[in-house]
């Protein structure tokens, strides 16, 4: 979140949208409808596979249209609303192979006299006092090899917010975070000045931060962070952090009023992306995933009298190889079985990868009663929404997406969507996008939209251990697997004492190169890793004390085949993890199962990798 809109702007003014239930139901007909029902019209061309969402300025889903059509005339209908002021329209994919990932944003206007010059366009719409928006013709503009894109207006609509809080950077017409998801848009024109002007602009007084000594309005600054990145393969040791792991998210809680630059409908670097699909909202050189700083997911409603506070909306994957004999473990700098290639990574994915949803339990002080999911063109997901008949015994929605099932990994488990088999060509992105619908006691209806914004696709892979820190022993992953029932064949055993340290030389998990994007697979930087004793001797769970933060690696970077990176775990179990508050529990002299647990510093998921340690 740029300085600027943390310190100056209001505190958020919130779309409503309210939907009354069947007269037939006692609750609805007690419940009065308020705000105004908004139609929105356009022509859009070459538009033909995509499909247009209405979101307003906090996230909330207004209404969607397939475009089925080159030339095609759609209308996108509201429900009661006390505010359409903010709403952007936004395009998602609806065929081929990046069927239900974000495609991009719509522009509805530009600054200046010509869309092909313009260095900001508008794309919120404004308050209005007509129910009817017309905005005219839209015509798509594809980047790249055509998965994303954008769409401009014919002329600046008159309905477009012109306002400085509401101008887009972009670069010849073109969003500048559109092509790589918002990955390296810049700095935020609210960070860079609350001037109207562009760059090259006549400005006063000459001579400052943004203006340049010749009177014209300077650009932001450019280039990427040269600290941070690891320049060698040689390992790099991190020290555990004390005390409980921080999750770097605020302390906000569900219901919590938030800046409406921090919602899923906001855009806090002015890149055109809406938060909800940006991969890097803040427009810092740091991914979401391992940003610490970055808002966690939110998104606000109002029920038309009074301001509502916000809820959580949070979308991530759980990817673990968690077998004995490092079965199952993929990484894209192992070798044979265990090196991960797209074949191999749809196979594990169709088997083991769980997809969370966070439950929504109140909105506006009415409790949800009914909640619903489905995809937004996601082949692997279901078209149409399907009831969540009750959260997992984990309190949240754990969906095993290739098996079709929901709570999959407990006996609360409910089919959800389909069986799917995935393949090399259709793997689950950060990018798919996702809708939730809930139904609440007041008889009002709310949906909401998202994506995961980046996906795990390999594990963590330990491939040495020292007691000492010096004298490392090498795994030999040929001759480390499970054999017949179960029985682990030639792992080796590692041992520590009560009082030692045990060191653990890791290839950090990958995710895939995003479109527009070089390479095939981009390291996990800045993520941290924590011992997880799930079946331990005894169990105690995740060893929180021994928690270590990714810090020379501090982003996601493309891997390199010729020097892998390594990074040394320091892990002191009989001191950290045993013997502690509050659990104090007792550590056994015999072999405990153990995962390398990998999650992002910011919002998402986990991978993780099972190793044995026996205590000596």
């Amino acid at each position: 979140m740029n300085y600027f809109s943390r310190k100056f702007s209001s505190v958020l003014a919130v779309s409503a949208i309210t939907a009354t239930m069947a007269l037939t139901s006692p609750v609805a007909a007690a419940v009065q409808s308020f705000g105004k029902t908004y139609t929105v019209t356009a022509t859009v061309k070459g538009g033909k596979n995509l499909t247009v969402l209405l979101v307003s300025g906090t996230g909330r889903l207004l209404a969607s249209k397939k475009v089925t059509g080159t030339s095609q005339s759609i209308t996108l209908k509201s429900p009661a609303t006390a505010s359409i002021g903010g709403t952007t329209l936004q395009l998602v994919n609806n065929a081929g192979a990046s069927k239900g990932t974000y495609f991009g944003p719509v522009t509805i206007g530009h600054k200046g006299t010509s869309t092909a010059k313009a260095s900001r366009v508008y794309t919120q719409l404004k308050q209005s006092i007509s129910t009817s928006v017309k905005l005219g013709t839209l015509t798509i503009k594809k980047v790249g090899a055509g998965k994303q894109g954008y769409a401009t207006a014919s002329a600046t609509s008159s309905s477009a917010d012109t306002s400085v809080e509401a101008q887009v950077s972009a670069s010849k017409g073109r969003p500048t975070g559109v092509g790589t998801f918002g990955k390296t848009s810049g700095v935020a024109i609210k960070s860079y000045g609350v001037s109207a002007t562009a760059v090259g602009d006549p400005c006063s007084p000459a001579g400052t931060g943004t203006c340049g000594p010749d009177g014209k309005v300077l650009g932001p600054p450019t280039g990427q962070p040269t600290t941070g990145q690891p320049t060698t393969g040689q390992p790099t040791t991190w020290q555990p952090t004390t005390g409980q792991p921080t999750t770097g998210q605020p302390n906000a809680q569900q219901g919590a009023a938030v800046n409406k630059d921090e919602t899923l409908g906001g855009d806090a670097d002015d890149d055109g992306i809406p938060n909800a699909f940006d991969v890097n909202d803040d427009g810092d050189a740091v991914l979401d995933s391992a940003d610490a700083s970055t808002p966690a997911p939110k998104v606000a409603a109002d029920n038309g009298t009074t301001t509502c506070g916000a809820v959580d909306f949070k979308i991530f994957t759980n990817y673990k190889a968690t077998q004995g004999g490092y079965a199952g473990t993929i990484n894209a700098y192992g070798v044979d079985a265990f090196k991960a290639d797209k074949t191999n990574i749809a196979a594990t994915i169709t088997k083991t990868m769980s997809m969370v949803f966070s439950p929504i339990t109140e909105v506006c002080g009415s409790a949800v009663t009914r909640s619903f999911l489905k995809g937004v063109g996601a082949a692997y997901a279901p078209s149409d929404y399907v009831e969540l008949v009750k959260p997992c015994g984990t309190g949240d929605y754990q969906w095993l997406i290739g098996a079709g099932k929901m709570c999959g990994f407990d006996a609360s488990g409910f089919s959800f969507g389909s069986a799917y088999t995935f393949g090399a060509t259709d793997l689950p992105t950060g990018q798919d996008t996702f809708s939730m619908k809930v139904e609440t006691a007041d008889g009002k209806s709310y949906e909401f939209t998202s994506s995961p914004g980046f996906v795990f696709v390999t594990h963590p892979m330990f491939i040495a251990y020292s007691n000492d820190g010096t004298n490392y022993n090498s795994i030999n992953y040929a001759n480390s697997t499970i054999g017949p029932e179960g029985a682990r064949i030639n792992e080796p055993t590692i041992s520590v004492t009560q009082a030692q340290t045990l060191y653990l030389k890791v290839y950090r998990p990958q995710r895939l190169a995003m479109d527009g994007e070089a390479g095939e697979f981009y390291d996990l930087g800045g993520f941290k890793f924590t011992p997880d004793i799930p079946n331990g001797n005894p169990s105690v769970g995740k060893c929180d004390p021994l928690t270590s933060t990714d810090t020379t690696m501090t982003s996601d970077t493309p891997v390199d085949l010729a020097n892998p990176p390594v990074m040394i775990l320091q892990w002191a179990i009989g001191s950290k993890c045993y013997g502690v508050p509050p659990k104090n529990v007792v550590w056994a002299p015999a072999p405990s199962d153990f995962d390398i647990q990998v999650q992002p510093s910011g919002p998402g998921g986990n991978s993780a990798q099972k190793i044995r340690i026996t205590l000596s």
